[in-house]
């Protein structure tokens, strides 16, 4: 005979704490076993435990958009394979910054 460390009443103890947001971790040392036990009790009974990925996602930080820093003795130019470089001003061929 092989006994079975999840029963019901536990995979039901289990759901019940993975719904509240405490993490498998957590919930293997309330159990006293450990993470990976719990994480694979969770997959084969996806239907009570959804997968926490899905509702995840980063907020993006609210502020002001970052303008490039603008040097009146520098210009921005592109090489021939696309790059832009920053380089010094040639009066002659730039023309004198504007103040």
């Amino acid at each position: 005979m092989t006994i079975t460390f999840w029963t019901e009443d536990k995979i039901v103890k289990a759901e019940k704490l993975w719904k509240e947001g405490l993490s498998a971790r957590e919930i293997a040392n309330l159990f006293g076993s450990k993470k990976n036990t719990v994480i694979n009790m969770a997959h084969r009974n996806r239907d009570r435990f959804p997968s926490r990925q899905d509702t995840w996602h980063p907020q993006p930080k609210a502020g002001p958009p970052v303008q490039p820093i603008r040097h009146p003795d520098r210009v921005t130019r592109v090489t021939m394979s696309g790059a832009h470089v920053t380089m010094p001003r040639v009066p002659c061929i730039d023309g004198y910054a504007k103040p």
